[in-house]
């Protein structure tokens, strides 16, 4: 929402509040007029005793008259946020449906350059591999992007959760270094610290696995230059901690939790001309709810990288 409409919002509201209040305090007078008017009819009457005190019947009035003014604003309050949300929620359709169609179209544009390029004669065998390397790259692109609309509508009705089984984490870890290098793609670093993870725990493998490809994914992608990242493991009691460090763009830290609601972007400069749907953290962290893990970011600021950081209980070994 822009700031115009946040300031046409505040005036509308404001104005909203201003009225209630002078509804309530109208009522407060009339009452108050009432009373007086009932005191002096009965003074002139010579019972003016009978009326010494307060009527009763006029503070039950008071009283639900000030509850009913606090119970008015109350609701018009929850209406304005309920409205502000929704406003807010059609707008990052508006900007996801329309970074899907750019990010669509352009493996599609570049695919069908490749296509028209190699069907014509002449080319050598190495410019006739480039090409393909060309072609291919775009496709896993296109597939990706394809991917992650399917997972997140899959998600949104119902999450695909496979069978539970026993397995030891730190041999889970070790067997996807290398498949995780290459999600990371050619110029990364991908280091390990921390103790190993010698906890037998029951998960869903498969999932653990997609949420933390989807980690890598994002690191990738906001990575300045060639991505750097470290992929730290700690141990606390029962509990472990698997943490992917980057050194990427990072975001403002009062977006720790908003940057895993559907389609939002950190609102920074340099995102914005980067690829994506705003889909990648919202999955890994419906993933990890659904599979009894928590997920958390934190960074210190645009331009200092962040920290997901994944936690779980096992049983230690």
């Amino acid at each position: 929402m822009n700031r115009k409409h946040r300031w046409l919002w505040g005036i509308l509201f404001t104005s909203v509040a201003i009225l209630l209040s002078a509804l309530a305090t109208g009522w407060n007078v009339v009452l108050m007029r009432d009373y007086q008017h009932i005191l002096q009819l009965a003074k002139s009457l010579s019972s003016s005793n009978e009326l010494s005190y307060f009527p009763s019947h006029l503070i039950v009035k008071m009283i639900l008259g000030t509850l009913g003014f606090v119970a008015t604003l109350t609701l018009t309050i929850l209406i304005f946020i309920k409205l502000l949300k929704e406003m807010r929620l059609n707008q990052q359709q508006s900007e996801f449906l329309a970074t899907v169609s750019h990010e669509l179209k352009t493996p599609i544009a570049a695919m069908e350059l490749s296509s028209s390029l190699l069907r014509t004669s002449g080319l050598s065998h190495s410019e006739t591999q480039r090409l393909w390397s060309s072609h291919q790259v775009e496709l896993n692109r296109l597939k990706e992007e394809v991917d992650a609309l399917l997972e997140a509508a899959r998600w949104q009705v119902k999450p695909k959760l496979y069978p539970m089984a026993p397995f030891l984490l730190e041999e889970g870890i070790q067997e996807s270094m290398e498949r995780w290098k290459s999600l990371l793609g050619p110029g990364a670093y991908l280091t390990r610290e921390g103790e190993p993870l010698l906890y037998k725990v029951t998960l869903d493998l498969k999932i653990l696995h997609f949420v933390l490809n989807n980690l890598f994914s994002n690191a990738r992608k906001y990575a300045k230059g060639n991505p750097k990242i470290i992929l730290r493991t700690v141990r606390i009691s029962r509990k472990w901690q698997i943490q992917v460090e980057d050194h990427g763009w990072g975001f403002d830290p009062a977006d720790s939790k908003k940057i895993f609601h559907r389609f939002f972007r950190s609102r920074t400069a340099a995102p914005y001309a980067i690829p994506g749907t705003g889909l990648g953290l919202y999955l890994a962290h419906s993933a990890c709810r659904a599979i009894g893990l928590s997920l958390r970011a934190k960074s210190k600021g645009t331009g200092s990288g962040a920290i997901f950081t994944i936690e779980g209980k096992g049983l230690s070994l």
